[in-house]
């Protein structure tokens, strides 16, 4: 049976996707996972009382059970979960943000400016989620997440949630894992924003191409009346605005004329001037209406012209855009300033691919008297390509380098750090590089080595506090150690 043909005949009922906490009468569905598959655990699901079983194998069960038969259980999920939560984004106003960077940022602008606005709002994300309440003297609702887009179960649940709390706006970060592994399937989307698409996640999409075409499914799930807000000065936008069915609204800096492929575009309609960037704060134009931020960096003035394109959209008035984009002080790990007092710049960034680790190094570049000294590694099990790239791009545009450990998960770390190092080696400028494998040692000898007019970046983690050591969660959290360092 189609998933959506399950998703119409089945009764509404609780359903689950972890044998351990099935209760009697529950649908089970097993998911065929990377490591554990869930048809293993079909017969723990009906001992502990499955009364519904979906799965994509063919398997054998008692009499009294049912068995459904589906092409993906995980879009089956989504599909009974959407049903079981009464179709739960029908009711709200579903914004949703891919790419590969710049998602956190532009989400954390979007939710500043709809609460300026008077809305209730939910944020699905990267760094958690969480939602305003329905009395306003409370501070918002915390929900701690473990993906940047949750499981489709516990999404559903989630905007449940949201929905019972008086919530009518979400923003959602939508990464490419979701959309690919449809924990986004059967959702339906007001606005979708992209916002790039650069080097990261192939050894999850194998290639780019693959990592396009993926993203291009967050367009086909807009509602109707929808609307589409696209950078289109990155050069895959017009394959993306091809897959829009609605309206598509474009955004950019360059102030010249963007020929699109496609008859369904609005004129080019904003026009980026007076960008002066300074160390601890930025100005720009958006069609003549000055914005003052502490968020620097022009990959910052993309993310505050997609959130601004998005208060348009929403009918939202030019001066509150404003007042919204402006009261966001800080995005957590996300070009965060550590401030104790110390003779040199410190900034923690989630940077953590080639591109965003670039326009790091670049934004610090002309407020950075003496050198830029430089900490990051690369995650293990995960895309192994841009160890070399991201080595070379350090020691080509960093005056000093430390490489070291971020989260390995599986792999061992000096093996990571090596692959880092090759491409290191392809830089003629003489830029110091070491290697210092435990990530709090490493930032102790960043620290040491800094003097007055220097910049001090440690890339990679931002936000997060707990390195992944073959399953085993260390707590770290970057910030934390560099306040305690400074300090001492």
């Amino acid at each position: 049976m189609s998933n959506e043909g399950i998703y119409h005949l089945m009764k509404r009922i609780p359903v689950v996707y972890d044998s351990r906490q099935v209760q009697p009468g529950d649908t089970f569905v097993a998911i065929p996972g990377y490591k554990v598959d869930g048809a293993d655990f079909i017969p723990q699901a009906i001992e502990r009382g499955a009364k519904v079983i979906v799965t994509e194998k063919d398997v054998k069960v008692p009499q009294g059970v049912e068995l459904q038969r589906v092409p993906s259980a995980r879009q089956a999920l989504a599909y009974l979960a959407k049903k079981y939560y009464e179709h739960p984004t029908s009711k709200l106003t579903l914004i949703g943000i891919t790419g590969t960077n710049g998602k956190t940022t532009t989400a954390y602008l979007i939710e500043s400016i709809l609460k300026k606005a008077g809305h209730k709002v939910g944020l699905v994300g990267t760094i958690g989620a969480r939602y305003s309440k329905r009395e306003q003297r409370f501070e918002d609702q915390e929900v701690e997440t473990h993906m940047t887009t949750p499981e489709s179960l516990e999404l559903q649940q989630l905007f449940a949630q949201m929905i019972e709390a008086g919530v009518t706006h979400v923003v959602m970060e939508v990464s490419s894992h979701a959309l690919a592994l449809d924990r986004v399937a059967g959702c339906e989307f007001d606005i979708a924003i992209f916002t790039n698409l650069t080097h990261d996640h192939l050894d999850f999409h194998k290639t780019r191409e693959e990592y396009l075409a993926v993203k291009r499914k967050l367009f086909t799930m807009l509602k109707p009346g929808g609307i589409a807000i696209i950078n289109v000065d990155d050069p895959v936008s017009t394959q993306l605005i091809e897959a829009v069915r609605g309206e598509v609204i474009t955004y950019g800096i360059s102030q010249a004329k963007h020929e699109l492929r496609s008859t369904k575009h609005n004129e080019f309609d904003t026009i980026v001037s007076d960008v002066l960037i300074k160390e601890k704060e930025m100005t720009v134009k958006i069609n003549g209406l000055e914005i003052r931020t502490p968020l620097i960096g022009m990959h910052n003035v993309y993310n505050i012209v997609a959130a601004y394109q998005c208060g348009l959209c929403l009918h939202i008035p030019q001066a509150t855009i404003k007042k919204g984009i402006e009261s966001l002080k800080n995005v957590p790990g996300r070009v965060d300033r550590v401030e104790c007092g110390q003779p040199f710049s410190v900034i923690v960034d989630f940077a953590h691919s080639p591109d965003a680790l670039e326009k790091l190094i670049e934004t610090y570049r002309p407020f950075t008297k003496g050198k830029i000294i430089l900490v990051f590694g690369c995650p293990g099990e995960r895309d192994k390509g841009k160890r070399p790239i991201m080595g070379e791009m350090a020691a080509r545009l960093a005056d000093h380098v430390i490489v070291t450990t971020d989260d390995p998960h599986g792999e061992d770390p000096t093996l990571i750090i090596k692959e880092i190092e090759r491409g290191t080696l392809n830089v003629e400028r003489r830029t110091q590089v070491e290697t210092i494998v435990d990530r709090k040692e490493a930032i102790t000898k960043a620290l040491s080595l800094a003097q007055k007019g220097d910049t001090v970046l440690i890339a990679g983690r931002g936000h997060e506090q707990y390195q992944d050591f073959a399953g085993e969660k260390v707590y770290l959290d970057d910030r934390e150690v560099i306040k305690t360092l400074l300090k001492q």
